[in-house]
């Protein structure tokens, strides 16, 4: 099944609004339940450490996935490659994001 460049890009558009729209529900949530937004903020700060390791347990576990489907598209060249750069995209977004955090 062939989807049109307009449907693809109106789900897309549709996702992204979602996730601001979730994040931004969150915030209010969260600065509401603690009575102020700075908070909220110092309660994600006590978190830090825990946060960083389900970072990186989520990094891992998507590494090792992406080398599974590596490892299963050993024979067939063509998909193989796609793979590796779908896993090359992914390394330079998630570089991107982990710097813009710095």
């Amino acid at each position: 099944m062939n989807r049109s460049f307009l449907f693809t890009l109106l789900s897309n558009l549709v996702i992204a609004a979602v996730m601001i729209l979730t994040a931004t529900l969150v915030a209010w949530l969260g600065s509401t339940a603690l009575s102020s937004f700075e908070t909220w903020q110092q309660a994600f700060e006590s978190a830090r450490p825990y946060l960083q390791c389900w970072r990186a347990l989520l990094y891992g576990v998507l590494f090792a996935l992406w080398w599974d489907l590596l490892r299963r598209y050993r024979q067939r060249p063509p998909d193989r490659l796609r793979v590796k750069r779908i896993g090359i995209l992914g390394l330079v977004l998630l570089t991107c994001v982990e710097l813009t955090r710095l």
